[in-house]
């Protein structure tokens, strides 16, 4: 038996959760099934509390809404970049390591950073390294600004600083043309 709506010539239809035909096909009491209730909190001070208070702005979230890194101002980048980080690879490791170049100031530094950064490595020379399970030689070796690969220790400490991309511990028998003997 259809239900007559308040409206002539419709039909009144609920939306349940229940199987049809069931109890739950029942309109509550109040005549709304679900709805949205304003709870007040008794508190103490003269001031009432809301439970439902409105979220917070947009402006408050930081870091919202994310923003590519060339269209911040280049102000903003360089205020936050602190030291300048180029990866470090090693021939046949599966991983990559980031060393900061501001925290040394010579490439003695730098080679037993390698050192421990690496435990398989050992240092042999200025200018050679030694995994000391295989027993192959690396030779460290950097990219400068121009893209050409380097010997570290080719030149003065700070202009290899300011020009170093990336660093590389390549096998010596892979840097034949780089000059080393």
């Amino acid at each position: 038996m259809p239900l007559q709506s308040d409206y002539t010539g419709c039909l009144k239809t609920d939306l349940t959760l229940g199987l049809p035909g069931g109890a739950a096909a029942e309109v509550s009491k109040s005549g709304v099934k679900r709805g949205f209730v304003d709870l007040k909190l008794s508190t103490t001070s003269d001031d009432d509390v809301s439970v439902s208070t409105p979220p917070p702005s947009k402006a408050q979230i930081v870091g919202w809404p994310p923003v590519r890194s060339y269209r911040k101002k280049p102000t903003m980048t360089t205020a936050t970049k602190n030291g300048k980080y180029v990866k470090v690879a090693v021939d046949g490791a599966p991983f990559l390591r980031k060393v900061d170049l501001e925290t040394y100031s010579s490439y003695q530094q730098l080679l037993s950073a390698f050192e421990e950064m690496f435990a398989f490595l050992t240092i042999l020379s200025e200018r050679k390294m030694m995994d000391s399970g295989n027993g192959i030689e690396y030779v460290p070796t950097y990219e400068d600004r121009d893209g050409d690969w380097m010997l570290v220790g080719d030149v003065p400490w700070k202009m290899f600083a300011e020009s170093c991309k990336r660093l590389r511990l390549m096998k010596s028998c892979e840097a034949i043309g780089l000059g080393i003997s």
